[in-house]
């Protein structure tokens, strides 16, 4: 039996976790033979929760079959200090404990340029198969949000650390098709192999999803009135969410009153917002939870008319786009519209919704209301489209999908 370690250090608990992919690989690898461990940070992201609450450096824990280490790192509320001592941490840490666990056959990190690097030499030491799974692009994604210029001197040594760890790997996965291109935009194909490249999409773990519509359902009175059509975000509310483009377009469908927005989520954006509808009078926008627990976010999401994907303009997509909740949105069978434009886009290849930059709040607000105005054979068909095309993204398939790389 092939002993397998999955180190990601923002993997929760199902009970926390929301972006599913490490845990359900866990599960599925486990159901196809293997002995698998996931190690992750103690500190749950965006939430005000340590597993840790004593000064054990790591303790052991098991949920169902998946069977997790959890290893003490800095906790924090905010993208400062605290988060990024959290980010060195880990690595580091991790390296002092991994000696205590039997030798692994294959290492499976996600990425956290440039601070996760030095798991490699993890890797190296147990002989192990080092793959290298890139979720996000990073450090671009700082790039993209302005937040950075590329001509930077700690953005050059960013990307010097994320070229450096793609060589070494001996398989890399990137999440989004678009990697190689990336990999060829950067002019980093010479030193990087392009045949150990491979892509794995995110996805939904198909099952879960039907038996959580039916076991785990919300009261919650916007959810369950069948007189409005609800259009629904769930997730963070933060800078790069931009979510004050979706509010303007909401404002503008005021008229409107069978239609009305719920805002699930949280981030440091929130209270801005609120503040920002109150004074503008913006009542068809409702903010709910803070947080769902993640076993209830198919009944919600089941239950909208559109699900809405945000972020701020830019090149987001342009290497594809693999956001978690876009195959929960699939699955629930509804149309989505998302105010970006990807390459090798899904919700356009499937012809899922409406996937495009808008110019401005009136073009968004169009964009939606076009898909809660189509007539119902129309619509039907389109969410027949979104559970077809989640079938192609489930869990167990895509597990299947990554052992072919061991």
């Amino acid at each position: 039996m092939k002993r397998i370690w999955l180190i990601n250090q923002y993997a929760m608990p199902p009970q926390f976790e929301s972006r599913l992919r490490t845990i359900k690989f866990a599960h599925y690898l486990t159901q196809a033979g293997y002995d698998v461990t996931i190690f992750a940070s103690s500190v749950m992201h965006n939430m005000n929760v340590d597993l840790i609450e004593d000064d054990s450096k790591y303790v052991e824990r098991s949920y169902g079959d998946l069977k997790f280490v959890h290893i003490k790192t800095q906790s924090y509320k905010t993208n400062g200090f605290s988060r990024v001592l959290g980010l060195i941490q880990f690595p580091l840490f991790f390296r002092q404990i991994a000696k205590k666990f039997a030798k692994p056959d294959i290492i499976i990190q996600t990425a956290t340029v440039p601070f996760g690097n030095i798991i490699y030499y993890a890797a190296k030491q147990f002989k192990a198969q080092y793959i290298v799974e890139v979720l996000d692009l990073w450090p671009e994604t700082l790039a993209e949000l302005g937040l950075f210029s590329r001509k930077n001197p700690l953005m050059w040594f960013a990307y010097q650390a994320e070229k450096w760890l793609y060589k070494r790997a001996d398989k890399l996965v990137f999440s989004m098709e678009g990697g190689p291109d990336y990999l060829k935009d950067k002019h980093w194909d010479k030193a990087i192999d392009l045949d150990k490249v491979h892509y794995i999409n995110n996805g939904v773990d198909l099952i879960d999803f039907k038996y959580n519509v039916d076991h785990y359902q919300l009261d919650d009175e916007d959810l369950q009135n069948t007189a409005i059509k609800k259009v629904v975000y769930i997730g963070s509310i933060r800078l790069a969410n931009n979510l004050q483009q979706l509010i303007d377009a909401a404002a503008l469908l005021k008229s409107h009153e069978n239609v009305k927005f719920l805002l699930y989520g949280d981030g440091e954006d929130r209270p801005e917002l609120e503040k920002y509808c109150q004074v503008h009078g913006i009542t068809n926008v409702v903010f709910k939870e803070k947080w769902i627990q993640p076993q209830y976010v198919p009944f919600l999401l089941s239950c909208s008319s559109v699900n809405i994907l945000n972020y701020m303009p830019g090149g987001f997509g342009h290497y594809g786009g693999s956001q978690s909740k876009m195959f929960q949105y699939m699955a629930s069978g509804k149309p989505i519209c998302a105010n970006l434009r990807m390459m090798y886009c899904p919700i356009t290849k499937y012809n899922l919704g409406i996937a495009q930059e808008f110019k401005n709040s009136q073009a968004y607000a169009n964009a939606i209301l076009s898909l809660l105005e189509l007539n119902s054979d129309a619509y039907n068909q389109m969410c027949d489209r979104n559970k077809n095309a989640a079938q192609l993204f489930d869990y167990k398939r895509l597990a299947s999908d990554l052992t072919q790389l061991f």
